[in-house]
């Protein structure tokens, strides 16, 4: 298989757009994600694919726990920002959003769509990743909200859903 030809048809895949982040205070780290997903609902348990080069990476393993935040349409720059776009690094990305913290002590965005608190569970190490897997032992979660989406390199919305009744 090409590289060039993987990222390209992986690039038209939708995916929602989290921020998986992990520490305390001036230790914490955060990153954009598009790959998180539930794995099962009873136990509850998430998982979270991050590169080990990644800042949060190696904090996630020490802390053992990590937060799984799903962001809502109007969060586009907190994307750019734990991505790296606007060059920021460190715990100072934590700065211009509502964070606070629920079970494990890691942060978690209190206007996400979405967030979970995890136990880090397991991690299986898969060539340039780590596969995190979570227990949720907390979660909230903001029905309002419209989650922000990832394709072809553009953010967009879902504006809708065709209804199966």
């Amino acid at each position: 298989m090409e590289t060039a030809a993987f990222k390209s048809a992986l690039r038209a895949v939708v995916g929602s757009v989290s921020i998986v982040a992990s520490g305390r205070g001036d230790d914490r780290r955060g990153l954009t994600v598009t790959a998180a997903v539930s794995l099962c609902v009873d136990p509850p348990m998430v998982l979270a694919c991050i590169n080990r080069s990644a800042e949060a990476h190696d904090i996630i393993l020490r802390t053992g726990a990590f937060s799984w935040n799903v962001l809502s349409a109007d969060q586009i720059q907190l994307a750019e920002r734990f991505a790296a776009l606007d060059g920021s690094k460190g715990a100072s990305r934590f700065s211009p959003a509502d964070w606070g913290e629920r079970v494990t002590g890691v942060p978690v965005l209190r206007q996400s769509v979405c967030s979970f608190d995890c136990r880090l569970q397991d991690s299986v190490e898969v060539a340039t990743h780590t596969i995190m897997i979570g227990a949720v032992v907390g979660q909230t979660h903001n029905q309002d909200k419209v989650p922000l989406i990832y394709s072809s390199g553009r953010f967009g919305r879902i504006e809708h859903f065709e209804s199966g009744k």
